[in-house]
């Protein structure tokens, strides 16, 4: 490159200077004078203005917590008013299925003494027609006893006495017996699931 180009290059570069300067002064008289001066505020407005922010903010956490701990209040008696409920449900449902079984036995109990008095029948001289008769009434009677879910029992003679099951309506002298031996058997014992509706009755050796 030649000493004259050169010369006039560096000529333009000087007259562009003054330009460039110029715009400098205008962009720094634009900018604020501080940065605390942010909103029209100083920076002591601005601390002050800060510290509200974090009173209020702390009030808020506050009141949030209170609410929580009403909103848990809230949902624990939501519980137990639920478990108060499914108490009261399950004492019905166990008040009516008693009431039921109670129901149930005391119709049975009362039904009893006619399989007593066919067994006594059978036990008599009969014609056939008659006995017949009879047993056809035994069975009809012991179905529907099954069906009621009323089992039989009936404690073997010679046996021990057990007054859970059995009932003694007389006390006989012993001839080869121990002592608390039944000697026999009057009547059959019932039971309802595992309540004894009527002991069985029999007669125990002194």
């Amino acid at each position: 490159m030649s000493e004259e180009k050169k010369e006039k290059e560096t000529a333009a570069a000087e007259e562009e200077l003054p330009a460039v300067e110029e715009k400098t002064e205008e962009t720094q008289e634009g900018q604020p004078e501080s940065e605390t001066d942010v909103d029209g505020l100083t920076e002591e407005e601005a601390k002050e203005k800060l510290r509200g922010y974090i009173a209020d903010n702390a009030a808020l956490e506050e009141a949030l917590l209170k609410m929580q701990a009403k909103a848990e209040e809230a949902h624990n008696d939501y519980l137990r008013a639920r478990a108060d409920c499914e108490n009261v449900r399950k004492r019905k449902a166990e008040e009516i299925r008693t009431a039921y079984d109670d129901g149930r036995t005391e119709v049975i109990a009362k039904i009893l003494p006619i399989g007593d008095s066919l067994d006594w029948a059978l036990k008599i001289p009969l014609d056939d027609k008659t006995k017949e008769g009879i047993e056809k009434l035994l069975k009809k009677y012991h179905e529907t006893l099954e069906a009621l879910g009323v089992k039989e029992f009936s404690p073997e003679e010679g046996s021990d006495f057990d007054p859970n099951t059995a009932a003694a309506v007389m006390q006989v002298d012993g001839e080869k017996e121990e002592s608390g031996k039944i000697r026999q058997v009057f009547g059959r014992g019932y039971k309802l699931g595992e309540k004894v509706i009527r002991y069985a009755q029999v007669s125990v050796v002194r």
